[in-house]
């Protein structure tokens, strides 16, 4: 495995990126991704970026992208996720495997024309946006999506240190995006989730997803005390 020396921040990067559009996997800011590179054109794209600001954009193909798959045409939904290779190792046969480390949401403004094989962008970074006031309890909210997550994934040992930093350690919009990781949603719910930058709102997204999957796997829901409350 190769490391990069240093890690470029989200507010150090604006401009082209290199875009790896795919049908079914989705990056989130703040998660690791683990990914297998082995088309011809990715392979020559991961070699780009591994010389330089070793920065991808994670973008999600659009419905009815089979028939124009191979000729770097198929529709993409305009939000994406800027990542940053963290590891990498080549492959005797030129495949790669990568570990990519989600930087922040950004918007596809357009794409630009170049002579690699792959797709290049110009994308502008979008930070999460708390609105003020808040449109719900969110000190709340935090111990509603722990519980839902800690119900669903009861097979994951989860430490007391670990749940403390879930429950109140980190910004309500970095655990929305761990947990919608954690459940790999299909590419319409990623795509609601990636271009939600309201935490709020993201949050509902998220909670409404939990439950969903709690009751396909579950059935009913359980009690969770306190009840919300709304702040109205």
């Amino acid at each position: 495995m190769q490391f990069p020396n240093a890690s470029l921040s989200a507010s150090e990067f604006s401009g082209a990126v290199p875009l790896f559009p795919l049908p079914s996997v989705s990056l989130f800011p703040n998660v690791m991704l683990p990914l297998h590179v082995f088309e011809p054109r990715y392979r020559t794209m991961v070699e780009d970026v591994l010389k330089s600001h070793r920065t991808i954009a994670m973008a999600v193909l659009q419905d009815g992208w089979e028939p124009t798959y191979d000729s770097n045409r198929c529709p993409v939904h305009k939000m994406v996720c800027l990542g940053q290779i963290v590891a990498d190792e080549r492959l005797d046969d030129g495949r790669y495997f990568l570990l990519v480390q989600g930087l922040c949401r950004a918007e596809l403004d357009h794409e630009i024309q170049t002579d690699r094989p792959y797709r290049v962008g110009h994308i502008r970074v979008r930070k999460d946006v708390y609105p003020a006031p808040a449109i719900i309890d969110r000190d709340h909210r935090q111990q509603e999506l722990v519980h839902y997550f800690k119900q669903i994934f009861d097979d994951l040992d989860l430490d007391s240190s670990l749940i403390a930093a879930l429950e109140s350690g980190v910004p309500l919009g970095e655990l929305c995006d761990v947990i919608a990781h954690a459940m790999r949603p299909d590419a319409e719910s990623a795509k609601r989730l990636l271009e939600q930058a309201d935490v709020d709102q993201r949050s509902d997204l998220v909670l409404e997803l939990l439950k969903l999957q709690y009751r396909r796997s579950r059935g009913p829901l359980p009690r969770f005390f306190p009840p919300t409350f709304s702040l109205n």
